[in-house]
């Protein structure tokens, strides 16, 4: 059984909280988590689908892991022994 919805947890305010109650209850009682997980993922994905954000979060990404935002390829000369 999903725990129970706790809005003071999650702050959403109303009227949303009350929807996303009463959309977990028609929806087999399934966990408010579970909503928002879905709901998330489909919000990135679609705005993924706009190439500005998508080279903005690229950056903010590489940013967060210590990478550089370009590739340096580096390439053996020609002649140089393997």
């Amino acid at each position: 059984m999903p725990k129970p919805y706790n809005d003071k947890k999650l702050q959403l305010g109303e009227p949303l909280a009350t929807k996303l109650r009463d959309f977990c209850a028609a929806n087999y009682n399934c966990s408010v988590l579970d909503v928002i997980r879905e709901a998330v993922e489909e919000h990135i994905k679609r705005r993924l689908d706009n190439p500005e954000m998508a080279e903005r979060v690229d950056v903010a990404r590489k940013k967060r892991l210590g990478l550089p935002e370009t590739v340096v390829r580096l390439m053996k000369k020609e002649g140089a022994a393997e």
